[in-house]
């Protein structure tokens, strides 16, 4: 394994466009936030400024009041318009005196003998009904921008007039130039220096993050060696490490699928079972050698060809067109005929998806042989069950000779004829069986799965097994019965596997025994369990109790009048329904058949 990385060359930071939008985000904020500071300590500032000089003339107004009332009050004061322009050379502050009525009386800056009347000013409207009337506006007098603070005078509680004081705002702005300039120099100064330091922040955050980028492109190039170096320990080498502790993960994953694909096809190259992976194009991915010579493709390399240029078998692509609608697993059988030969086999098809890839798994099994078997055992059962209407049909017709005269042969008669309908009854039994059989494995048996509840099947089967327990007197005693058991099931097969349980278990069981039928559901099935304690069946035979014709005790099993094939229809029943059957035996002391089916 190579060394861990370092940050790389010092520009590399400078080069990462995340480094760029960092200090981008950075120098945005300082400005935006610079802004409103300066913005808001102008407007403070401003404020501030006009309130004090607001206060100014307001203090500037009282002092003058008692001026202001000899005048209004027409007491002549000599000097006082020379007194009042030499105030306003020294302070820049106009001072009139103002009428009630309006007419000027005395003005620091004009003849009031030649101005207007003033009973519509701002001012003087406003220090009418309040103690001081300010305003700012421009003044046509003086041509300027003015602050204005006017002051009622009364006397004797009686209004006669006003003292109005003026000042340019011109002041004011000077003082907000200056200090604006000063809080212009101060938030750029800070914003320098801000930047510097973003600056180096962003470099210093945005180094990490470049050097894990340039290792991730590395590990995503197949370099999976490259590491990190990791040189802090806050959240971003926190970070490193976990990359480097994935890179290391993902080295030692894929070694591990690499030897699990090995494994793998070696096992595929061994399968007796034809293997074959397609694509989404249904281009062959791979091939097993069984596959090869069950579709007799030879020695030319089929991996990236379509498979119906390969073998074109119109069930193959049915069956992937079916799986791909449905991107479920789909079984169906293929039959080909070459050279005169026919050969079988089952076709399963699995959707895949893997490597960011998806496609389609077939395996072939070759079933030919099975089904060579499956025909000749159908044709015997077939043949036996056409060979043994015969002989019924000769104890039919024996029967009726006795009954249409030979019954008066009272020695002889009557054994005749229960041996006659021993025979009848045991090979009518015994053809029905292998009727059924034969339609149940032959698939024409067509099996109905709805929900059906168990206790629906259960009573009809007593009532119908009821003469029978009650000759051998047999205690049945039922569990469960007190709640519904619905499953998933065919109602005439499921009455079917009932009875043949039931029947087994009344023939077996010795008189005064005991059958006990439970219902419960267990593990998203429901089960029926039919438990005698009867002979019970030795552990050696336990495997082979379901084959057909299979008998343990077969002198015992003939006497009792039954075929063999109960159980082995019971079996192939309930595995049409996606069902199972368990047995439990104590020889001796009874045994226990379970049918498991899927719950509705």
């Amino acid at each position: 394994m190579s060394a861990p990385s370092s940050a790389g060359p010092v520009g590399a930071p400078f080069r990462s466009r995340f480094f760029w939008n960092l200090l981008a985000s950075y120098a945005a904020l300082l400005v935006v936030t610079g802004v409103l500071v300066a913005w808001q300590v102008q407007s403070r500032l401003s404020a501030r400024l006009t309130g004090e000089l607001e206060q100014t003339l307001e203090s500037d107004c009282r002092v003058l009041t008692p001026l202001a009332t000899d005048a209004l009050r027409g007491r002549e004061r000599p000097g006082l318009e020379d007194e009042l322009r030499r105030l306003e050379q020294a302070t820049s502050q106009r001072t009139t005196v103002v009428a009630a009525d309006g007419r000027v009386l005395v003005d620091s800056h004009e003849d009031a003998r030649h101005m207007d009347d003033h009973s519509s000013r701002p001012e003087i409207v406003a220090a009418r009904t309040q103690p001081f009337g300010v305003v700012t506006r421009h003044s046509h007098t003086v041509d300027m921008d003015m602050l204005y603070v006017a002051q009622r005078v009364e006397d004797a509680g009686e209004l006669i007039g006003f003292v109005r004081v003026a000042m340019p705002i011109e002041r004011i702005r000077a003082q907000l130039a200056l200090a604006r300039r000063s809080v212009l120099v101060g938030t750029a100064a800070g914003v320098l220096v801000a930047f510097g330091m973003g600056l180096f922040l962003s470099r210093y955050f945005t180094r990490p993050i470049v050097a894990m980028k340039r290792t991730a492109e590395e590990l995503l190039a197949g370099r999976y060696e490259s590491r990190v170096a990791v040189e802090r320990r806050d959240e971003l080498g926190l970070l490193g490490e976990t990359l480097n502790a994935l890179g290391a993960e993902t080295t030692r994953r894929i070694a591990e699928l690499s030897q699990e694909d090995a494994q793998l096809r070696a096992v595929l190259a061994s399968m007796i079972e034809g293997v074959v992976a397609v694509d989404e194009q249904d281009r062959v991915a791979f091939i097993n050698e069984a596959a090869r010579e069950l579709l007799e493709l030879g020695g030319r390399p089929p991996e990236g060809l379509p498979l119906w240029s390969l073998a074109p078998i119109r069930e193959l692509e049915e069956l992937l067109d079916h799986a791909r609608a449905t991107n479920g697993h789909e079984v169906r059988e293929v039959e080909l005929f070459r050279g005169g030969k026919e050969r079988v086999f089952q076709a399963h098809a699995s959707p895949f998806q893997g490597g960011g890839e998806a496609g389609f798994v077939l395996v072939l099994h070759d079933i030919s042989e099975l089904r060579r078997l499956e025909r000749v055992r159908r044709d015997f059962v077939a043949n036996v069950s056409h060979e043994l209407k015969t002989p019924l049909t000769s104890i039919q017709g024996f029967v009726e000779t006795l009954l249409s005269g030979a019954l008066h042969d009272e020695a002889n008669n009557v054994r005749f004829l229960k041996t006659i309908e021993a025979n009848v009854k045991r090979i009518t039994s015994l053809v029905s069986d292998l009727l059924s059989l034969a339609r149940i494995e032959s698939g024409q048996l067509v099996i109905n799965s709805v929900p059906v509840d168990w206790r629906e099947v259960l009573d009809p089967v007593l009532r119908l097994r009821e003469p029978a327990l009650t000759a051998k007197g047999l205690v049945l005693e039922v569990r469960g019965r007190e709640k519904p058991l619905r499953v998933r099931g065919d109602r005439e097969a499921m009455t079917q596997v009932l009875d043949n349980l039931v029947d087994n278990a009344i023939q077996y069981t010795p008189s005064q025994g005991r059958i006990v039928v439970r219902l419960a559901a267990q593990d998203g099935r429901g089960t029926v369990a039919v438990e005698d304690s009867g002979i019970g069946i030795p552990s050696a035979d336990l495997d082979r109790i379901f084959e057909r014709f299979y008998r343990v005790d077969k002198a015992r099993s003939r006497a009792a009048g039954g075929t063999g094939l109960g159980l082995s229809i019971v079996k192939n029943l309930v595995v049409r329904m996606d069902g199972e059957v368990r047995v439990a035996s104590v020889e001796g002391k009874g045994s226990t058949f379970t049918v498991l089916l899927p719950l509705a």
